[in-house]
């Protein structure tokens, strides 16, 4: 039984250990979780500032019935294990027999949607959250989406990420098993799958550069406004800011459809693991801000208008990390906290989301001819 009011799952990690990072700067007392107590104290030596910290290290079996132990007497439970397609449901499942809410990073349209159905309506009967993507790459273009939408004349919205960003273990792993689900788009007010092994030529702003867009880097906006009553169209690309990355990843694609999707499912899964540690086998370093800056770009257009935000940010990871804090005290703090399923922007609103991260030095949005 958690003694604190939030638990970071996955703590060890490079993004678990952000989260922690931010839930001090919050001064939120939080539980350090995770399967390996030799890791986790390591992780949390690495933390800045950890000796002004109020946490534990709790070690615990990836199962319903320990993480429900582990979770029961906590509000919040940040959950940074992935890929989620293998290992978040059980998360949630847990976080819901405990009542306590549920955050986490992933954008996998797949898991997001499965959860969705699955539990939304009961999260929200409970007045509990249901939060995923609570992460730089879906949270800051959904934002940009969000600035499109408020302007009433607007029923269509392209929107692209270019984030530079060397991925971490558990992001190279998501990235690389992900290949298996079909990523959507927004069409007619219609969910719709994107050709497999798709890919296009995006113009980077105000370069003179292109890279390369993909659908399939985990992109939730989509899915958030498929039951908008005015967005009928939303296409969503990644674009690594990183081309060999993005041809890299392109290259798995075509060859999990030419090779590996025969194979049984758990056989694929196998794998695709192999691939993904050839991607990324070791912590990467902690972002520079100086060379890691991103751009999210949302393009709105409708018969009258056309409007386009662009979010200029730097540091995703570090991001993610900020975004699970605040959503955290933000859940912490409210009399009457957002229940069921739903984004973060949705749960918080996109200026309250969007001004945390300029407060800290993190995103700027600007409007744009």
């Amino acid at each position: 039984m958690s003694k604190k009011p939030v638990v970071v799952y996955g703590a060890s990690g490079y993004t678990g250990q952000l989260a922690c990072e931010f839930l001090r700067h919050f001064q939120i007392p939080f539980i350090a979780a995770g399967r390996d107590r030799k890791r986790l104290e390591e992780a949390m030596r690495k933390v800045p500032g950890i000796e002004t910290a109020d946490y534990e290290i709790a070690v615990v079996e990836h199962d319903v019935a320990a993480l429900t132990r582990l979770l029961t007497g906590a509000k919040v439970v940040c959950n940074i294990v992935g890929p989620f397609l293998l290992y978040g449901e059980t998360v949630v499942q847990a976080a819901l027999a405990a009542g306590c809410h549920y955050l986490d990073t992933t954008g996998e349209q797949a898991f997001i949607l499965a959860m969705r159905d699955k539990y939304g309506a009961e999260y929200g009967g409970r007045g509990l959250l249901l939060a995923p993507c609570t992460a730089y790459q879906n949270a800051v273009m959904e934002i940009a989406c969000r600035a499109c939408a408020d302007h009433e004349e607007i029923d269509t919205i392209e929107a692209v990420t270019i984030p530079a960003v060397t991925p971490t273990v558990g992001s190279a792993h998501t990235l690389v098993q992900m290949v298996r689900a079909k990523e959507q788009f927004l069409e007619n007010g219609q969910l719709t799958a994107w050709p497999p092994v798709y890919s296009t030529e995006v113009v980077a702003p105000f370069t003179n550069r292109t890279v390369l867009g993909i659908p399939g880097a985990g992109l939730a906006p989509p899915v958030w406004f498929a039951s908008h009553p005015r967005i009928r169209n939303l296409r969503a690309l990644c674009a690594f800011g990183n081309r060999g990355l993005a041809e890299q990843i392109l290259g798995i694609y075509k060859y999990y459809h030419n090779e590996i999707a025969k194979l049984p499912e758990e056989e694929q899964i196998k794998a695709l693991a192999k691939i993904a540690d050839g991607v990324q086998s070791g912590m990467p370093p902690r972002e520079n801000p100086l060379t890691a800056r991103n751009w999210d770009t949302a393009t709105g257009s409708g018969t009258m208008g056309r409007v386009r935000y662009t979010i200029y940010s730097h540091s995703g990871y570090q991001q993610t990390g900020l975004l699970q804090a605040f959503a955290a005290s933000c859940l912490l703090r409210q009399r009457v906290a957002p229940a069921g399923f739903q984004s973060p922007s949705e749960a918080f609103g996109y200026r309250n989301v969007l001004g945390t991260l300029e407060r800290f030095g993190y995103a700027r949005m600007a409007k744009e001819a």
